[in-house]
């Protein structure tokens, strides 16, 4: 088969997402459409065999369409896939959705959306059980949809060795914007009570005065260490006694590399009991959920206490991890995927009927709960994650769109430069 992805750039997820699907026996393309933001990444996905397309025009975008036996869009609701897709030209093709957010708040992933395409599939099972995508039925599920991870190889976490260290360590790796990371982070990591422990951080520094002043004001801000952002984390993760995985109830994400490197690597992790998490984790087996900052501090504790427990819990997460996130088994569902599609005829898609109207009509397509908030011009009551620059935010889609009026009202007022 000839396999053409179409994604709006390389970042570090999406990157080891293709690189991990590289070895399935099928030839594959990807259609950047801006310049790639991580060049690492760009070079592992070249050497794990794919061709990359950057800058492409319409011409050579439109003969790369033709030659497809299969089209995947890698979609997170950016505002250049959108505009690719609602200016798609009329050349038929067989279109397979990737969903690389878990639909939990937003993104949302509308039914109708999901409809468009000849088949789909989502990063984590937990958005197979969103009430939209329940509503198409049994059938329609068995026959259209597919989970294909968006991961990363993680046979590399299980050879990690334990390094030696004096504070009693409990980690965290991933986004450390408050869209992705709990709010009250901080006042679950006061619950510890744990004088000696220290909580390290690997991620941008993008919060790190916000909790900070957190700590501060709960007398732990000796207790915190920085990392920033880490091309390699496997040597923090082998300093790490407890992975700590609390994360904002409206965050969007799907597969969580983050979480799986870390149980792949043998760490006993405590997590809250919510959305993808409680698909990946069981309970008490492969590692801790819990629901609130003083279950969250028990826990801990009990692990500081008995260190066989917490082995123990290590293990059960390691083995079950690189059984059912093996490579081989998400290639294989990867290409099932593709097989389905390919086994229609092609046809012209247009997704111009279901993004209708201008920009800011395209971004409230995903907008979920809060898209009252938009229509009433209250944009600043919606949630944490439409405050961001990117991730399909109203100022992301305002980048792309400057003459959309309502994006610009929008934005102005998430940045509080106008509250009228």
């Amino acid at each position: 088969m000839r396999i053409l992805h179409i994604a709006a750039h390389m970042g570090g997820g999406i990157g080891a997402a293709y690189a991990g699907l590289g070895d399935c026996g099928q030839k594959q393309s990807i259609l950047l459409l801006e310049p790639p933001q991580d060049a690492a990444s760009l070079t592992r996905v070249r050497e794990a065999g794919f061709r990359v397309i950057k800058g492409a025009g319409t011409l050579e975008a439109e003969q790369e369409l033709r030659q497809a036996d299969a089209v995947v869009f890698s979609w997170h609701h950016h505002p250049a896939l959108t505009k690719f897709l609602h200016d798609i030209p009329s050349i038929p093709i067989r279109s397979i959705l990737w969903c690389h957010v878990s639909g939990n708040y937003f993104p949302a992933i509308p039914a109708d959306f999901v409809k468009k395409f000849d088949q789909c599939m989502f990063a984590t099972p937990y958005s197979l059980g969103l009430p939209q995508i329940q509503g198409l039925g049994t059938a329609y599920m068995q026959e259209h949809f597919q989970v294909v991870y968006g991961l990363n190889a993680l046979d590399r976490f299980a050879q990690i060795q334990r390094s030696p260290h004096k504070q009693f360590t409990i980690g965290y790796v991933g986004t450390m914007g408050f869209c992705k990371l709990h709010p009250e982070f901080v006042g679950f990591c006061a619950a510890v009570r744990l004088p000696d422990a220290r909580f390290l951080m690997v991620g941008t520094h993008s919060t790190r005065n916000e909790l900070l002043n957190a700590a501060v004001k709960n007398g732990i801000e000796g207790q915190f260490q920085f990392c920033g952002q880490l091309s390699d984390v496997t040597k923090p993760l082998a300093q790490m006694d407890i992975f700590s995985y609390l994360l904002n109830p409206q965050h969007f994400g799907a597969t969580e590399n983050a979480l799986l490197e870390a149980m792949a690597a043998g760490l006993p992790v405590v997590a809250l009991d919510q959305c993808v998490e409680r698909h990946i984790i069981r309970d008490g087996e492969t590692g801790l959920l819990v629901h609130s900052p003083e279950e969250y501090g028990v826990a801990v504790r009990r692990l500081y206490e008995n260190p066989s427990r917490a082995a123990e819990l290590g293990a059960n997460a390691q083995s079950d991890i690189l059984q059912s996130y093996s490579l081989r088994r998400n290639r294989e569902r990867f290409v099932s995927s593709c097989e389905r599609a390919v086994t229609r005829p092609k046809r012209i898609h247009s997704f111009g009927d279901f993004f209708t109207g201008g920009p800011a009509d395209w971004f409230l397509t995903c907008a979920g709960p809060d898209r009252s908030c938009f229509a009433e011009n209250y944009p600043e009551k919606a949630g944490l994650i439409f405050q961001e620059q990117t991730k399909g935010s109203p100022t992301h889609y305002y980048t792309y769109f400057p003459e959309d009026e309502r994006l610009m009202r929008w934005a102005r007022k998430m940045q509080g430069g106008d509250r009228a």
